[in-house]
């Protein structure tokens, strides 16, 4: 007995661990991508292929995201908004190579995986770069991950205002939508303080984010054993026959 709890607590560290180094090494590619941004003028930035742009606003989001909020974020740093639905049907593209060639790519566009059934929510997007734990919807993480991409998006505006890029309004603007459902995060008619925004998300946060991973972290363990497929589109949906053939009698 002794020993199994010794291994559920070294596995339980792990987790942790590796969490954090996916944290950090989440953090040190926005930084990357922030010095070439910064670096580069907007005119003669090349063009990016679809699946790159969603990469990077995912990256900017640090969450599971709608398709809307991918392209709504694109539109604010580039000036151009693909449609929502693009990004629907890039997801199934992305599917289709990946399950014929999985390492042709460092990183995939995957959907989130839902809490309770471990299947696929294929509305919100993710990248396969991330732990799964942060891949997972669970009761809590539709709050907390609004939180995240408040304190994500208000760090990125007050970047942009301290270089004075033009991008700066068309974030504020996007960030007012998730800042007004945060207590005390902002006034109506003033402009948006980054700082007031993230220290009223994260005071939220503390409150909600160790159940949220918790749950997360134990759903992850019930689909680790699974088939890689599974791991990263989540497990096949299983359909009542029985119920199907009497809804349509």
């Amino acid at each position: 007995m002794r020993d199994a709890a010794g291994r559920e607590r070294a596995q339980a560290k792990i987790t942790e661990l590796s969490a954090e180094y996916q944290r950090l090494s989440d953090a040190l590619r926005f930084s990357e991508l922030e010095a070439r941004d910064i670096a580069t003028p907007r005119s003669s930035k090349p063009a990016k292929p679809l699946r790159e742009l969603a990469l990077d606003a995912l990256d900017d989001l640090g969450v599971p995201a709608a398709p809307a909020l991918v392209a709504d974020l694109t539109a604010a740093l580039t000036g151009n908004r693909p449609s929502p639905s693009r990004f629907a049907s890039l997801r199934r593209d992305e599917e289709n190579a990946a399950r014929r060639n999985l390492a042709a790519r460092p990183a995939w566009i995957l959907p989130a995986i839902s809490a309770v059934e471990l299947t696929a929510i294929p509305r919100l997007l993710t990248s396969s770069t991330w732990a799964l734990e942060r891949r997972i919807i669970g009761s809590r993480s539709m709050r907390t991950d609004n939180l995240r991409i408040a304190s994500n998006l208000a760090r990125r505006l007050a970047h942009l205002r301290d270089v004075g890029a033009a991008e700066a309004k068309a974030v504020e603007r996007l960030l007012f939508s998730f800042a007004r459902s945060i207590p005390g995060a902002s006034d109506t008619g003033q402009p948006i303080d980054p700082k007031r925004v993230t220290d009223a998300a994260q005071a939220e946060l503390k409150m909600l984010e160790d159940a949220d991973f918790a749950e997360r972290q134990s759903d992850a363990a019930r689909l680790s054993s699974s088939a890689a497929s599974f791991k990263l589109w989540g497990r096949p949906v299983m359909v009542d026959t029985k119920a199907a053939e009497r809804a349509i009698r």
